[in-house]
């Protein structure tokens, strides 16, 4: 790495930080802190401690930023970093097909080197276009639907037994999150600071204390600690790496990162792909350490840091991504006091904030999996495999859902398949 040209943009930065950068910078931080309840919400849903919970906030959320931070100086471009999203849900399914945290640990290692390895050698771009992306998407829609459907069997469950103490409450409090969340969302061209998922949680947090159903037993004792070191198991390590390391990395780098690169390109920026997939492989195997599932360049937030929003000058936009990134961060370091207020909360409630942050992310792979006319029938078997959240020979759903997803595309859709070899000699 040249050390000079961050140098050089830390040296830049303080004339690049104004009213426009720094609050588009905070935006784009408070949209994923909201993420933060999904990771709450998985790793409870995985039944790790609060410690283990904790740090796998902590991974998330502090080495990912850095990670943005360092490119975002180095380059000069708003590149902020963060984690999968989508990830997440296959950690769930890792965790549902019978692996322990130190296993998953080690998956996340692997995802990692795996992902290092596609960087340096340049691979990475024949592996994104050899890679029918529908088929992708199709299996991160499946892996996240069960948290909207919960969702809909929640307010279910309690208006149907309303003479249950406190389900009365809970219906109560659920409708009026989504209803915030509805409401922010159609003035979110307005009200652009306040997310309509962060409403939501306001809402929730404010009529769980106005109701009396906070449980403050879970803060007794509650103290600061940093991240905890997992260590790694490698047992049955050939099941973890296809249940967990291979699909990981195909969403960091056919995903997570291509959407940000994608949104860069848009803006007229030249996006250094092959040092974002080399860092994100070092930032996964980082994180790995502590239980973090992987480090990557974040997709929604680097359409926020790299608009308009962030003023005229692109080439100060950066700001806004270092901005982000340390503000980020924060909730990262303060993971361990977190997670214990969030364990005050009615975790069924929690649990359907965080199937609401779920809303724009199932529906952005939904549309990836089936607007192009592509890869349709496969990525509908990904899809539905998927959502079964059933593993087979020790290997999660996600892995399966790929695989047959792409020998179905290769007995079906062979038009599609060879218009993506074809495209791949062209260039």
């Amino acid at each position: 790495m040249n050390n000079n040209s961050i140098i050089q943009g830390i040296k830049d930065l303080p004339k690049h930080l104004n009213s426009k950068t720094i609050s588009s910078g905070v935006i784009a931080g408070i949209f994923g802190w909201c993420t933060a309840l999904i990771l709450f919400a998985n790793g409870n849903a995985c039944g790790w401690s609060m410690q283990e919970t904790s740090s796998w906030i902590f991974a998330c959320w502090v080495f990912g930023p850095i990670l943005g931070i360092i490119l975002s100086l180095k380059y000069k471009e708003p590149i902020p970093g963060a984690w999968s999203i989508s990830g997440a849900a296959i950690v769930v399914s890792g965790a549902g097909a019978g692996y322990s945290l130190q296993q998953l640990c080690t998956g996340f290692l692997l995802a990692g080197i795996l992902v290092l390895i596609l960087g340096v050698t340049g691979l990475i771009s024949k592996v994104m276009k050899f890679l029918p992306m529908p088929i992708v998407m199709g299996m991160t829609a499946g892996c996240l639907f069960k948290f909207v459907t919960n969702m809909v069997n929640y307010i279910f469950n309690w208006s149907s037994n309303m003479s249950e103490p406190n389900y009365g409450k809970y219906l109560l409090i659920a409708l009026f999150a989504i209803a915030a969340w509805l409401i922010f969302t159609k003035l979110r061209p307005v009200v652009k600071v306040i997310p309509p998922i962060l409403a939501a949680f306001a809402v929730v947090i404010i009529c769980v204390f106005a109701f009396g159903l906070y449980d403050a037993s879970s803060l007794e004792g509650i103290k600061f600690y940093g991240p905890k070191f997992i260590g790694y198991s490698f047992e049955n390590v050939g099941g973890v790496f296809v249940s967990v390391s291979l699909p990981l990395a195909l969403l960091v780098i056919g995903a997570e990162n291509a959407q940000a690169i994608g949104v860069l390109k848009s803006q007229d920026y030249e996006p250094p792909v092959k040092s974002m997939t080399i860092w994100s492989g070092i930032g996964g195997i980082v994180t790995s350490l502590f239980g973090g599932h992987n480090a990557n360049i974040a997709g929604p937030m680097t359409a926020i840091v790299a608009s308009d929003e962030s003023g005229d000058n692109k080439d100060g936009r950066y700001a806004a991504s270092v901005v982000c990134g340390i503000w980020c961060s924060i909730i990262g370091i303060f993971a361990s006091l977190l997670v214990p207020f969030l364990s005050t909360m009615p975790l069924k409630l929690i649990y359907l904030v965080a199937g609401l942050a779920m809303v724009g992310v199932i529906l952005s792979s939904l549309q990836s999996a089936f607007k192009a006319n592509k890869f349709q029938v496969s990525a509908f078997f990904a899809f539905f495999i998927a959502l079964s959240q059933k593993s087979f020979l020790g290997i999660g759903s996600a892995f399966w859902a790929l695989l047959i997803g792409i020998i179905i595309a290769a007995v079906l859709e062979t038009k599609d398949l060879k218009a993506i070899i074809d495209n791949k000699n062209k260039n």
